[in-house]
Formats: structure tokens, sequence, C-alpha cells
């Protein structure tokens, strides 16, 4: 995912449509799995951190409602330092930012939407923290 496509994403995080910010953030958790996936098995890696970040990801995601929209995730070559997985950890905060705001409006959105929104805010920020691990040893 190139420099502009991250900060593409994270624009659309802040968008004022409930639907544009859900899908926003169905990407991110997409994004940041394939990330954890790609560095789980890598020498120095703190493999259980990896699949810990992926796991939350993956349901953050199945918490969310299918987008409609959205833009094709690629990942790009990571290189081995902490450093590079930054932008996804960044991502992940603030997608929980993101809904953490949604959850003061669940009910405009539906039925149960606020014990969802809840859980994937919390599994968003689990997911960073698990991630921004991986590469600290």
């Amino acid at each position: 995912m190139s420099t502009s496509a991250l900060m593409d994403l994270d624009a659309r995080l802040d968008s004022e449509d409930a639907r544009a910010v859900l899908s926003a953030v169905w990407d991110v958790f997409t994004v940041a799995t394939e990330v954890a996936d790609a560095v789980t098995f890598e020498e120095g890696s703190d493999e259980l951190q990896a699949m810990s970040a992926a796991q939350q990801c993956m349901g953050g995601r199945d918490l969310l409602p299918v987008p409609q929209d959205g833009m094709p995730v690629e990942v790009p070559a990571l290189g081995r330092g902490a450093a590079d997985l930054g932008p996804y950890v960044r991502l992940l905060e603030h997608a929980q930012q993101a809904l953490a705001r949604l959850v003061l409006s669940a009910d405009r959105i539906g039925e149960g939407a606020e014990r969802s929104l809840s859980e994937a805010t919390r599994m968003a920020s689990n997911a960073a923290v698990a991630l921004a691990a991986v590469r600290e040893r």
C-alpha cells in the first residue's frame, strides 16, 4: 500500500458519513491483518503478537457490516524494522478513535450497533498494541 493510499485511507476515517467510516475501518482491519500475517514468521518478529493482531483485526472486521464500497487493499513488501509497522499501528489507532466516535451515535446506525461498535473499538485498540509489539524484541 503506497503512502498515498495509506493517507487516503486515513482521511476516510474522518468522514462525517458513518457508512464511509465503517467501510474505511473494514479496509484498515483488512490491511492490518495482511501486514500481521506477512510478518508472523519473520525472524526477529514475535509470532504470538503478530497472530494476536491478525485475530483481533479479523474479529473486529467480522463485527462490521460488509462495505458497499471501499478500496482494494494491497500491502507492499515490508522492511525489517519496527518503524515499518508504525503506519499500520497508527491506522489501527485512528480506526479505534473513529469507531469510538461512532459509538456515540450508534442508535442512528441500527439496532445492536453500540455493542458491536464498542467491541470492534476494543479489538482495534488491542490489534494496534499487538502489532506495535511484533518487532520490539
